[in-house]
């Protein structure tokens, strides 16, 4: 924002120029240079995306006025003189892009150079001018950061104006005598034939004001952000207009720059309006209402403000005393900053006010210990499991290209999301998995000389809900998922999953129907068989999540990548995939571990050589085994999967089953532990029909 000393001097009184910049900046408007301009001084201050208040000289005026305790003097905006009736009227078709929107219409104006005074002030912040009545809109937006257009009413067809969506495939020539093609997605101000405008961004050429233009037409309205900065970005249009438009002007500014160019018009160029001004909508003008306990400002910057002077510094930036306490007040918001809303916010204001300088550098300040949020504090503990392991985190994109898009995601079958315009050339569609993206940067790790590339990344992917939408929800789902990639089987990635979840205290049960019987939890996992178009077939399996009350739901996948998605990552190495589903499994923060000692009594391992149908899965196995409630049971680990159809039979398969005994109470014998493995080996049989192979 170049701003001109000349210029801001008629709102407020102004200290030496160094003195002034100096000052600005330490209250958050960083000085980029200083210049003449023929008698005036333009200085160049970098406003940031927070502050479109200091987007008009107005702004940055209320800022010195704070900073250097001086009146602000702002001009009144009022209409005097005769005033002519007029047929014309506005709707608005597009209230989520255009709240609010009003004109004003001037007859018989003369349109000519501008005066030296605005010449001059218009060319120290560098803009050339145009005409009397163009340098008028542009100088009321520089003045109080509000755009402004102004129409020739001859140019325009019938007697109303609609703020409307564009339609798909309308054109439009813009004041740069630029064809452009629009999208349902803009919103433009139309006549009763065509678009005159593009709503927030840039006027016609055929409406444009020339010499020949005695009626004139001033636009002001109150255009939503993202429409406006999705226009200019897909039509590479930018404009002072959209620029503002795009940080959320003043609301209160709409009514008062309407009037203002009305004023200067009447006053430079002559003319009549032609009342009552004619509206449509309504201005979104919301103001936050925002406790500060007044101890909190000395507890942040560890220096004390006396009451008195917070609550000066605050009324002086705008802010209203809405409900007064002892100690904690609840201040109104001004419109111009509706980038506080919080306490912190406040303490801020007051700081950068004060003077940062003012804050000691060798007084202690209190430590108060972070609360993480359950949510944060399971991704920690699911973060530093992942490095423990030997993993690195990678950062993938969140858009991906159609080709991987049309991967089969496991948390549901909708079509992705199309960003329009790409957000990354190639990219246009928001991913649905982690697992693809990951694959892919595994793939680039190891070609570039990697020794394992073991990758594993925390972040959302985006699906479109199935069902319908509730009142409370948005149509986006958001899941925070984990994904990891590795080298290895199946077997392989589950073991890292498995010790995934027994950090955030999640075990498999044996079945879904109740967990293990000599352990007291109330919610566990199971393995089933899963198919997808990225994991092999008979190589992978869903984790479902299984707790008691709740209907079960799935929460991860583990499985070998397929060989048609190892060749399109460009991958020679056999590779398998966890995902994981983290939403919804914050609760596990508030539980604590159970702690047990060892016991001190030696353990004895056996083997069990198993044939069983091919059908039969390791869950079965392990609930008939557990089944016989055996309290020496210590664990329970698959050894070896054989498979022979001339020894075992067509349909069958050798498992190798390894068992640890230990007691808690004594040395176990060997007949102990022949007895325990017994019973085991028979409920294998009785359950599964298992047989003990010789």
């Amino acid at each position: 924002m170049i701003v001109s000393l000349d210029w801001l001097s008629e709102y407020v009184d102004l200290p030496e120029v160094d003195v002034l910049t100096e000052r600005l900046l330490l209250s958050g408007l960083n000085h980029e240079s200083t210049k003449n301009v023929g008698v005036d001084t333009a200085i160049d201050l970098e406003v940031t995306s927070n502050r479109p208040d200091c987007l008009g000289h107005i702004g940055v005026a209320r800022e010195v006025s704070v900073l250097f305790q001086r009146p602000l003097k702002i001009p009144r905006a009022s209409i005097t003189g005769p005033e002519a009736s007029h047929p014309f009227s506005v709707a608005i078709d597009a209230t989520d892009m255009c709240p609010f929107y009003t004109a004003r219409l001037i007859r018989g104006v003369t349109v000519g150079p501008s005066p030296d005074w605005l010449v001059r002030r218009l060319e120290a912040v560098g803009v050339a001018s145009v005409n009397n009545v163009v340098d008028i809109t542009n100088y009321v937006m520089l003045e109080c950061g509000q755009p402004l257009h102004a129409f020739d009413l001859s140019s325009l067809h019938g007697d109303n104006i609609i703020v409307r969506r564009a339609r798909q495939g309308e054109s439009f020539v813009a004041i740069n005598h630029k064809e452009y093609e629009l999208t349902s997605e803009m919103c433009v101000i139309s006549d009763s034939k065509q678009p005159v405008a593009i709503a927030g961004v840039m006027g016609g050429a055929e409406t444009e004001i020339s010499t020949e233009t005695t009626d004139v037409l001033i636009e002001s309205a109150q255009f939503a952000p993202l429409p406006v900065r999705s226009a200019a970005r897909a039509l590479v249009l930018g404009s002072p207009s959209s620029y503002r438009f795009e940080r959320g002007p003043d609301p209160a500014a709409v009514e008062w720059a309407s009037c203002r160019a009305v004023e200067l018009i009447l006053d430079l160029a002559g003319g009549t309006f032609a009342a009552p001004a004619f509206q449509a909508g309504s201005l979104d003008s919301s103001q936050a209402t925002i406790d500060l306990r007044m101890h909190r400002v000395e507890q942040v910057l560890g220096v004390s403000i006396p009451k008195q002077r917070q609550r000066e510094i605050l009324q002086s930036l705008g802010f209203v005393e809405h409900e007064p306490g002892a100690d904690v007040i609840r201040w109104l918001a001004p419109t111009w900053r509706r980038d506080c809303t919080r306490e912190i916010d406040l303490v801020e204001e007051v700081a950068r006010v004060e003077g940062y300088d003012c804050v000691p550098e060798n007084i202690p300040i209190t430590a108060v210990p972070v609360q993480r949020s359950p949510r944060e504090r399971m991704v920690r503990i699911v973060s530093e499991s992942c490095v423990a392991a030997g993993f690195c985190e990678a950062m993938t994109r969140s858009v991906v290209g159609e080709k991987i898009e049309e991967l089969s995601s496991p948390w549901g079958c909708t079509p992705a999301l199309v960003c329009s315009p790409p957000l990354v050339q190639g990219a246009d569609r928001l991913r649905r998995t982690l697992l693809p993206s990951l694959l892919d940067a595994r793939s680039n790790s190891l070609s570039s000389g990697s020794s394992h590339g073991d990758l594993f990344e925390i972040a959302h992917c985006y699906l479109s809900r199935e069902n319908d939408v509730l009142e409370d929800t948005t149509p986006i789902e958001e899941p925070l998922l984990l994904a990891l990639v590795t080298g290895g089987d199946f077997f392989h990635g589950k073991g890292f999953a498995a010790a995934i979840f027994e950090r955030l205290g999640l075990y498999e049960w044996s079945s879904a129907e109740k967990p293990i019987a000599h352990t007291d939890v109330e919610f566990g996992l199971t393995y089933h068989p899963f198919e997808s178009a990225v994991l092999q077939a008979g190589r992978s399996a869903e984790i479902l999540f299984h707790r008691s009350g709740e209907k079960s739901r799935r929460i991860g996948v583990v499985g070998e990548f397929s060989a048609d998605v190892m060749k399109m990552c460009g991958l020679d190495r056999d590779s398998v995939g966890i995902e994981l589903r983290l939403d919804g499994l914050e609760f596990t923060t508030m539980y604590e571990p159970t702690l047990f000692s060892l016991s001190s009594f030696p353990s004895i391992d056996r083997d069990m050589n198993l044939v069983v149908d091919e059908a039969i899965s390791w869950a079965s196995i392990c609930a008939a085994i557990e089944s016989t409630q055996c309290d020496a049971l210590e664990s329970i680990r698959l050894g070896q999967i054989w498979r022979d159809a001339e020894r075992l039979g067509k349909g069958k398969k050798s498992v190798v089953v390894s068992i640890r005994l230990r007691s808690f109470k004594e040395t176990l014998s060997a007949e102990q532990a022949n007895a325990f493995v017994d019973a085991m080996v028979n409920s294998c049989q009785d359950r599964v029909g298992a047989a003990l192979r010789g």
